[in-house]
């Protein structure tokens, strides 16, 4: 039996249709990259609706609130003085409608106006399509489904680069590497930590001094700190780190989920070099499509040994089990662990 056929992401088809004017007459925007979702909505606004004319012709709605009635209407209205009207839907879940809708949504959907360009945008739902349904069969006649993942690597460098020169400045691409590692590789949050660091620099170049001064590390960066100064002797320096982590409203099982992934993926590095893996097996290992990333954990891995990264993944489920089935001080749980590791590091190297 053949392969069943997927539809192909047609985020280069809105792209292509935005430069062409043409546009389709249903777009599904999907996808964690916020800042491309929101940039390329508000670049269908701006093509499709003649702003005099925006108060008749662009129609927005919440899924939540959103009513058949409604969406009939919007639909069968005439633009005025325009051929194309825009009608937004935010969050409305297409696989799963609230009552009423059912029966009308693959009729309404699959026979839309000529002067109607209608959009479904996913920002808090998920937004991803079931393909066991009968809407589904009918959005693949008719819809461009637009789905916005997070960039390579090698794309948010390029990007950062051209952001640094936008603000007057420069930076390399290791630098920008280095901020991606940091501040993790949402466009919506590295647009405001490459504001901070333009800010911050007074050569004109951002170097890692000037990231590390005023960028804000996300959780994952911060618990590669974190277990660096457990591999480097520096207990107190650990304890520390969970407690500003603490601080910051990070709840504690997260702290150690994220602290478990870390010597998880310590663990992948040191059976990836054992078998003299590349980086792409170990970024395939690891579910990252960060080089970057590759490289520091390789470097990190190469500084413990093997039989510690076993006794620490065992502390780290045992200690995951207690977190979630206990009440008691979580903090305390997770700094004791962190001791254990540190006491086990010391006896492996002696």
């Amino acid at each position: 039996m053949p392969a069943a056929k997927t539809k192909p992401n047609g985020k280069a088809k809105l792209i292509r249709d935005l430069k062409d004017g043409t546009f389709a007459p249903l777009y599904i925007i999907t996808g964690e990259e916020s800042y491309l979702k929101e940039y390329y909505l508000r670049a269908l606004k701006e093509k499709v609706v003649d702003p005099t004319f925006a108060d008749f012709n662009l129609l927005e709605f919440e899924g939540k609130s959103l009513t058949p009635e409604q969406l009939s209407e919007a639909i069968d209205s005439y633009p005025a003085m325009s051929e194309k009207k825009l009608i937004v839907v935010t969050d409305f879940d297409l696989f799963k409608p609230p009552a009423g809708f059912s029966d009308v949504l693959p009729s309404l959907l699959g026979d839309l106006p000529e002067y109607v360009c209608l959009v479904f945008y996913f920002d808090v739902l998920e937004g991803k399509p079931d393909r066991r349904t009968k809407l589904y069969k009918t959005l693949e006649k008719t819809a461009c489904f637009a789905e916005f993942s997070h960039q390579e690597e090698n794309e948010l460098v390029a990007w950062l680069e051209r952001r640094a020169r936008a603000l007057g400045c420069s930076i390399a691409p290791e630098d920008a590497a280095y901020m991606i590692f940091l501040c993790g590789n949402s466009m919506t949050n590295l647009a405001g930590e490459m504001e901070k660091a333009a800010a911050h620099t007074t050569t004109g170049a951002i170097k890692k001094y000037n990231i590390d001064a005023v960028c804000s590390p996300v959780l994952d960066a911060v618990v590669f700190d974190l277990t660096d100064a457990i591999t480097a002797g520096k207990f107190d320096r650990a304890v520390a780190l969970v407690g500003d982590l603490i601080a910051q409203k990070n709840n504690e099982v997260m702290i150690f989920t994220t602290i478990t992934r870390h010597i998880q993926r310590l663990y992948a590095a040191k059976l990836c070099a054992e078998v003299r893996g590349g980086e792409k097996q170990l970024m395939e290992m690891i579910g990252s499509k960060s080089p970057y990333y590759a490289r520091q954990i390789q470097n990190a891995a190469r500084r413990v040994p093997l039989s510690w990264l076993r006794k620490a993944a065992s502390i780290c489920a045992q200690t995951d089990s207690a977190l979630k089935g206990s009440a008691v001080d979580r903090q305390k749980q997770v700094e004791l662990a962190l001791l254990t590791m540190a006491a086990a590091l010391k006896e492996a190297k002696a």
